[in-house]
């Protein structure tokens, strides 16, 4: 079964318009009033039919837009109104179709306007003039992984319908941007229009991605500029070299080693290790803890340097290679530091520099007191961008050798030296008291034991009173008050 082919069908009627025969000329002795001339009909620009429109609001304005440029192309085709309306019809599919059914069917009054039916069309498969979501979208859309490109493309799209000033527009597209095209676009101010600030981001973008790929001696496939993110799943590491998701070449790999390069970013002046835009490398297997398991081990020491105690939360962290100082803590309390005769760089567990500042100054010594009779003199080295106030570390778990709680944060028993270097010494009195202390001691009997007393013949019929079980016990009570009456005239 053979296919009409499009380009015959542009072809034959240009051909058609070609060969039209031209009106003959009027005969001699015939007025020109009364001739009817017959013109040549005007050739109608090929236009290619919309795609078949089947009810979603996203392409509403994209196929009335289309469907209006073939019809303002084309006016000879379509002369009347109702065959305008005919043409938009037959370009519909699937539940747009059934509705166009049904109004036609009806002969609703409507498709007797095509400005009346575009209108009805609109209201029915179009978007609404206001959508309060185009604005939520337009003001959390973010470049993060797309090309300023892509961005600048869906931002246009959106503020074409958002209704936003242009103030508005160039802040959101500002903030939105990639931070390292935002710096450059720092010292331009919005004055200069939306449409310009994009074009200056564009540019920007496409500069600074020459620069990366002549930077690093080898063009990197569908690399965007945007923040590197560390993976979270677990992968295959083959080698320290990879830039991305492209590997680094065998010479490339000897140049940099030769240079003494980032085997990463291609920089002088530090190793793979040390580089700070290198994302971690997820580990072989990890442990990630809930947020209730991460509390560390803490305790309140109270640190006294001059006039001045403050009790403090130190960590205690058997990973740590020193006894440190927040340097925020040690400019607050104006403590003075001496420089350390070398300097040191704190790593973490994984190798890394936590910081490329390295700590230089100490504090010390200063009283450090842990209860109430725990005390020492200490050293300690001043940490900077320290999250604790004091890291008592593994040289002060040495030196004093703790037993710890782990489920309750004490200390319950100290080393064996703590007694002789870090408690005080327990007064002895200079003398002996001159008057001894007199101890007296009592005593509480049970009615229910025996108690013999002798008993005065005379107080013979009251032997119950002086019966000790008795004795215990309080008299039965009465519902009302006995009279009490007195003598007059007798004190009472």
């Amino acid at each position: 079964m053979s296919h009409p082919d499009p380009f015959q069908d542009l072809v034959d009627p240009l051909r058609r318009t070609l060969n039209v025969p031209s009106a003959p000329s009027p005969p001699a002795g015939i007025s020109g009033n009364d001739t009817t001339t017959t013109l040549p009909s005007v050739p109608s620009s090929p236009m290619a039919k919309p795609a078949p429109f089947s009810g979603s609001a996203e392409d509403c304005s994209g196929f009335l837009l289309q469907c209006s440029l073939v019809l303002e192309m084309q006016p000879h085709v379509f002369p009347t109104e109702q065959s305008k309306v005919a043409f938009v019809i037959s370009q519909l599919k699937g539940k747009a179709l059934q509705w166009a059914d049904s109004i036609w069917t009806q002969n609703n009054p409507v498709i007797q306007s095509y400005t009346s039916f575009v209108d009805h069309f609109r209201e029915v498969f179009g978007k609404p003039t206001w959508d309060s979501s185009i604005g939520e979208k337009l003001y959390n859309l973010k470049q993060g992984k797309m090309s300023v490109n892509e961005y600048a493309l869906q931002f246009r799209m959106l503020a074409a319908t958002s209704g936003w000033n242009e103030q508005a527009l160039i802040t959101t597209y500002r903030q939105g941007l990639d931070p390292r095209v935002r710096l450059h676009l720092a010292a331009y101010e919005d004055t200069i229009g939306l449409e310009r600030f994009i074009q200056l981001s564009i540019h920007f973008a496409t500069r600074m991605q020459s620069c990366l790929e002549e930077h690093q001696g080898q063009p990197q496939n569908n690399i965007s500029l945007y923040r590197p993110e560390p993976v979270t799943p677990p992968q295959p590491v083959h080698e320290p070299m990879q830039m991305d998701s492209t590997r680094l070449t065998g010479a490339e790999r000897q140049r940099r080693l030769t240079q003494n390069l980032c085997l990463y970013c291609g920089s002088p002046g530090h190793i793979l290790s040390t580089c700070l835009i290198c994302p971690p490398r997820s580990l072989v297997s990890a442990i990630f803890p809930t947020t209730n398991q991460m509390k560390p081990l803490t305790t309140i020491v109270t640190l006294t340097a001059a006039d001045i105690s403050l009790p403090v939360n130190a960590l205690l962290d058997s990973g740590s290679a020193g006894n440190f100082l927040s340097g925020s803590l040690c400019r607050q309390l104006h403590l003075p530091t001496t420089a350390t005769q070398s300097s040191y760089q704190i790593h973490s567990i994984t190798g890394r520099p936590l910081s490329r500042r390295r700590v230089r100054r100490s504090v010390g010594p200063i009283q450090l007191q842990v209860g109430i009779l725990h005390k020492e003199m200490i050293h300690l080295l001043v940490l900077e961008e320290s999250t604790a106030d004091v890291v008592q570390g593994c040289p002060w778990l040495k030196q004093h050798n703790p037993v710890l709680s782990w489920s309750t944060d004490e200390i319950l028993k100290w080393g064996e030296t703590c007694f002789i270097d870090c408690f005080p010494e327990v007064p002895v009195p200079s003398s002996q008291l001159h008057q001894p202390l007199s101890v007296c001691t009592t005593s509480i009997e049970s009615p229910l034991e025996k108690c013999y007393v002798d008993i005065p013949p005379c107080y013979a019929p009251f032997s119950d009173v002086f019966c000790p079980k008795r004795a215990s016990k309080l008299p039965p009570h009465w519902p009302w008050d006995c009279a009490i009456d007195l003598l007059p005239c007798e004190s009472v």
